[in-house]
Order: structure tokens, then sequence, then C-alpha cells
């Protein structure tokens, strides 16, 4: 696998499928300033898989710390609001368009790590100092942190023996997947993300996530780095948590330095880290079939 080849597999192999029609009117509705919780509802309604793990997300621990179930769309959309609702829906359009032979790859516990950091960086965000809420766009938080990885998709499904290799190495050598990637092929799934988002034309900050996330400090610009290091320390604290549980590429190494930039003491890694399972908890209900 050369780059040149990656290159050409994102021209010409990797796609997207089209996002379900509800993901497009419920962007639609957030743009209406006219637009109420009805409009939402009714759009929910003809998606019966999203109403489905609507619901399921609605009475995850995350958002319905009570005993008091939720048991209908209008109480579930009531709960979760419309910009989750239009996440959700994002999240679920992408989910399902992405296909990856299962002998390779795990896509469902990629997708679960994935929706449960970008679960966590709500909560990194709001014990961040006001200075650093005020710089993150809180409608790219979500959908930075689902994406964060998706060169690791496109290498896996356009690569998928070479990159079985790289795991492997990785794994008996004990090393972080992307310097495992980087020894082996001489980029990482990190550049293959700022690539494809860069051809997708997609904004600044969320190329940024994608090709520095492993690295935040390798990125100077404060308009960029401070969304970077949100999702980098939600990262971390997944990755930390589920660290013992499993044979893993994914390690979590501590990186003081952005820790600082953002804000965070390292003394509020507990508070995350017990958010973290309730994170996993809504992210197995969002893909829960």
């Amino acid at each position: 696998m050369t780059k040149r080849e990656v290159l050409d597999f994102i021209a010409n192999g990797f796609t997207l499928a089209n996002l379900p029609e509800s993901f497009h009117r419920l962007s639609e509705i957030a743009k209406d300033p006219h637009s109420d919780i009805e409009d939402v509802v009714h759009v929910v309604r003809r998606d019966p898989e999203l109403a489905a793990n609507l619901l399921k997300l609605a009475n995850s621990s995350l958002y319905n710390p009570t005993s008091d179930p939720v048991t209908s769309i209008e109480e579930a959309s009531q709960k979760l609001g419309l910009k989750l609702i239009v996440e959700s829906s994002l999240a679920l359009g992408i989910i399902n368009a992405i296909e990856i032979n299962p002998a390779y790859f795990d896509l469902h516990a990629y997708w679960s790590r994935s929706l449960t950091i970008a679960y966590i960086t709500e909560s990194v965000l709001s014990i961040s100092p006001g200075f650093v809420q005020n710089r993150v766009d809180k409608n790219t938080l979500f959908t930075a942190a689902l994406l964060h990885d998706i060169g690791l998709l496109v290498l896996m499904q356009g690569f998928p023996d070479e990159m079985m290799n790289v795991v492997e190495y990785a794994l008996v050598e004990d090393l972080p997947l992307q310097d495992a990637e980087l020894q082996k092929l001489t980029f990482s799934h990190q550049d293959v993300g700022r690539i494809l988002f860069k051809r997708w034309k997609l904004p600044m900050d969320l190329q940024a996530v994608a090709g520095y996330h492993h690295k935040p400090m390798h990125l100077t610009s404060i308009d960029l780095s401070t969304l970077v290091d949100i999702v980098h320390i939600s990262d971390y604290i997944c990755s930390n948590r589920s660290i013992a549980d499993q044979r893993t590429t994914f390690k979590p190494i501590l990186q003081k330095d952005v820790w600082k930039r953002a804000g965070i003491s390292l003394d509020q890694i507990p508070e995350i880290t017990e958010k973290a399972a309730e994170a996993a908890d809504a992210a197995d209900c969002l893909l829960a079939c």
C-alpha cells in the first residue's frame, strides 16, 4: 500500500451512500426559527429505525438518570432536543452507509467507541473554562468526535490485508496503531482522514480533528486546536477506561500539554471517567438493532 494508492482509493473507491431523508429534513427544521418539536416528531415517526433508537437513547442512563421510562416519540424528542436528534440521525446515516468485511474489522465496536467518544466530549466541554467553551462550535463537536478516526475506515475498507499486518505489528511491538502505521507505511490514518475531509471540502476544524487528534500539540492554531484538544481528551478517557479489558492498539497516551492548553486539570479525570460509562451505554442504545 502506497500513499498514491490510498489517494486513488479515496478518489474512486471510498464512498458514503446518501444519508437518510430524515437527516436532511431534520437539518432543515433545525435551521428554521419557526419550527417546533411537533415538526421533529413528524419526521421521526416516518423513520422507524431512528424512532426506535431514539427511544432507547432517551432511556439510557446518560439522558434519563431517573427510573421513569420514556415511552413515546414525543417525550423522547422533548428529552433529547433537536440538536441531539439531528446528530443521532447523521450518525445512523453514516454508520449504515459504510461496510467492511467483518473478518477483518469489528465495525460495531468501532462505531461504539466513536459514539462513546462523541458523547464524552459534551462532558469534557462542560467542565472546560469559559474561554475554551467560547472557542468550540458546539454544533460541530459531536460530528468531529464521531468521525475523528474516519481515516482508519478508509484504510480498512480499501486495504484490509495490509492493515491487518500493521495491526498485528502494533500488537506484537506494543505500539499505538498510529505509530505502527508511520513505521510500516510512512503515513497514518490521521493523514488519510485529513486528506479525505479536505477532498470533501469539509470545514477546517473537522479536517484538523481528523488529522491531529493523536498529536494535538503539532497543531498550533488556537482557532483549530481547541476542538482537537477536546476530542483528544475524550479519546484518552475512552481508551483509558477500556484498556484493561482487551488486547488493543487504542493505547491512551497522556499528553499533559494538551490538558493544560484545554484548561482541564488531570485531577478531573475520575469525574469525566464516571460519565464515560454512561456515554458507552448511550452509544450502545443508538447502535442497538
